[in-house]
């Protein structure tokens, strides 16, 4: 777990994901478990992507305990020292600042494991996705008719 001044980070083992497909969670923000969230726990289940650590974690409100949404990894690091993270919040979460701090921590939690680069991608058209990875320190590296890739060089 990593904890932020407002945010818990838990890097939920794989029944955990089966259990959110089940609709087994506990407290809850409203619109959570989002479309998004739900095909992360079932590419987990289904062994596409890892659980732990290097996997999708759930991020809770210490405030109100509940469920927001989920910061991640798409893997392990490779070879390179590189990783892909991704994050998602329920629509009563966002705007307050949440995903940026999530991000955030899961990057340091990166460079402490000794990870060289964090990679994310957001749409072309998601302005506020990519506000969370310029918060975050991130800088654009590549963009084509869809799509944005960020990096933060961690060394």
């Amino acid at each position: 777990q990593l904890r932020t001044a407002r945010l818990e980070l838990d890097a939920a083992d794989h029944g955990v994901w089966t259990d959110l497909l089940a609709g087994v969670m506990g407290p809850a923000a409203p619109g959570y478990p989002t479309v998004g969230d739900l095909l992360i726990a079932r590419l987990v289940a289904d062994g596409h992507l890892p659980s732990g650590e290097w996997g999708p974690w759930q991020v809770r409100a210490l405030d109100s305990g509940a469920l927001i949404g989920g910061v991640g990894f798409t893997g392990a690091p490779g070879e390179d020292g590189v990783v892909e993270i991704n994050y998602g919040l329920a629509s009563q979460a966002r705007g307050h600042g949440f995903a940026t701090e999530a991000v955030m921590a899961l990057v340091a939690h990166a460079g402490e494991r000794g990870v060289h680069c964090v990679v994310a991608e957001t749409d072309c058209a998601n302005v506020a996705s990519q506000a969370v990875v310029l918060r975050a320190g991130f800088a654009e590296t590549h963009r084509d008719e869809s799509v944005v890739r960020w990096e933060i060089v961690l060394d």
